[in-house]
């Protein structure tokens, strides 16, 4: 293979993992406790979308079964965050993801 196309065989290769490591995340959501929904909702790291318009949380939390390791996930279609602790998750939410729903 030349070297254009093995580039872009690579990206492809990192695109699908990290769908891959996506879909994991979403396989393992759990819901957030009232506290950690209620940080959320405070700190307004919302979406608009809810019934009637109301305002529902743009993080959300995965725990991997096996390792007991949480995640504060915030996606877009367009792309997705993890972190290891709510606040750095929301803190994302305001710094990048916000901006590309």
């Amino acid at each position: 293979m030349n070297q254009h196309v093995m580039y872009h065989f690579s990206k492809a290769m990192v695109k699908l993992a990290k769908k891959s490591s996506f879909a994991i995340l979403q396989k393992n959501k759990v819901p957030l406790t009232p506290e950690e929904r209620s940080l959320v909702m405070k700190r307004k790291a919302v979406w608009h979308h809810g019934p009637n318009g109301e305002e529902t949380p743009a993080v959300w939390k995965s725990v991997n079964p096996k390792t007991k390791k949480t995640m504060y996930i915030s996606h877009t279609h367009r792309a997705y965050q993890s972190k290891n602790s709510l606040k750095a998750a929301i803190n994302k939410y305001h710094s990048f993801i916000k901006g590309t729903a």
